[in-house]
């Protein structure tokens, strides 16, 4: 697999498991072909100006294993459209994987990580990747969506052979920073001009992940998925500071008070945190079952912690269970039932429903927070990774 998150070790065990789930999967998908579009007095189908009309809350869901952004209604729990991330070069169709996908703060926008896609083949049970376009003349890139029409708006190159991790935006959501996993770099981009506005160097073998900021920008927490730490990179010195952990940081949380800050430790099964005004750190066990935690991510009242418990990766059993983490007592007080394989989650501004992206079953679970329960689980697509929401009052999630 190297030091790619999203490229599995074994392919038939994929297969092998999304069987379990075809039957359900396929009677689900019927509810969700149809596909109900709302649109603008003012625009046509052709002119692709799709305008959601009295939608107080989307989902986006990165579907890595189709390179499209699954846009969701929750309300009546349906995939209202897709997303198709490819390009036309002359004759040529370029094919992107959609990794992650992030909400600015102010709505506006919706940026997905997209690398190119390489054809998988096996060899002696590995995998190994060949490109079918000259991978390396081609740019993983940053592309941005209105949500307000939910159509691609511009596309920003990044950088060629780079595996486009995680994206984060500054508070005033005016910049973007996004990790290069395989050149142990983060780059800062200006979305207004496009423009990469510094590269910022991890050092060799850190593999940069996942990556959240403070609410007010001055720090931002990075996971060292290859160097077994956690980096805090002072944004206004550019001063970095590591923390060694335990085993594979996956991805960061700090919670919207700003007192503590978070990240999983994969192989080891914990949770790291800091109290950012002490300094204080530890790790939280998570239960023996656990298969080993991906994202994770906080409640709006700066309370609970919601972990995906994912497994699967480095030849990991497969979990379909998500933790919540009490934060003041540093210990898991829920177990919750999801899909199999949860990989990311998000909970959306009124802290009253978390959404689960499920690697393998291809569905998002939605939680209820209140009762602590999947009430819901809608297909979407294959593999979803990336998950965030947009809402028509208060923007996006940060």
């Amino acid at each position: 697999m190297g030091t790619r998150l999203n490229c599995i070790t074994n392919n038939t065990l994929k297969n092998l498991m999304k069987n379990v789930y075809l039957a359900l999967g396929l009677i689900a998908i019927l509810g969700v072909t149809v596909t109900a579009f709302l649109w603008s007095s003012n625009s046509s189908p052709t002119e692709g100006s799709l305008v959601s009309k009295n939608i107080e809350e989307k989902v986006y869901v990165a579907l890595e294993g189709e390179g499209k952004v699954a846009v969701v209604n929750p309300i009546d729990s349906r995939v209202m459209s897709t997303i198709d991330l490819s390009r036309k070069e002359g004759e040529e169709t370029i094919r992107y994987m959609a990794h992650n996908v992030q909400v600015a703060p102010d709505g506006k926008n919706v940026l997905v990580t997209a690398n190119v896609e390489e054809h998988m083949e096996m060899e002696n049970g590995a995998m190994s990747g060949e490109s079918p376009t000259s991978h390396g003349q081609n740019f993983d890139e940053l592309i941005i969506i209105d949500p307000l029409q939910d159509v691609i708006t511009q596309r920003i190159p990044i950088d060629t052979d780079s595996h486009l991790a995680h994206v984060v935006l500054t508070p005033d959501s005016t910049t973007a920073f996004v990790t290069l996993q395989e050149k142990g770099k983060i780059y800062s981009v200006d979305l207004a001009s496009g423009n990469v506005l510094s590269k910022i160097d991890l050092g060799e073998k850190s593999g940069p992940h996942g990556l959240r900021i403070t609410p007010d920008g001055s720090e931002m927490f990075i996971a060292l998925l290859d160097g077994n730490a956690l980096a805090v990179l002072n944004t206004k010195t550019g001063d970095i500071r590591k923390i060694a952990l335990p085993g594979a940081a996956v991805q960061t949380a700090v919670t919207p008070d700003g007192a503590y800050a978070f990240s999983s430790v994969y192989d080891a099964k914990q949770i790291m945190w800091l109290d950012r005004q002490s300094d204080e750190q530890g790790l939280i066990a998570l239960p023996n079952e656990s298969r080993g935690p991906v994202q994770l991510y906080p409640t709006p009242d700066s309370k609970y912690l919601y972990v995906a418990d994912q497994g699967y990766y480095f030849d990991q059993p497969t979990s379909n269970v998500v933790y919540r983490i009490d934060i003041a007592r540093k210990t898991v007080d829920k177990t919750i039932v999801a899909g199999a394989a949860p990989h990311g989650v998000v909970v959306n501004a009124a802290g009253t429903r978390a959404y689960v992206t499920n690697l393998l079953s291809d569905d998002l679970t939605i939680i209820d927070t209140n009762t602590n329960q999947e009430i819901t689980r809608i297909p979407v697509g294959d593999m979803p990774n990336g998950v965030s929401v947009w809402t028509a009052k208060s923007g996006g999630t940060p």
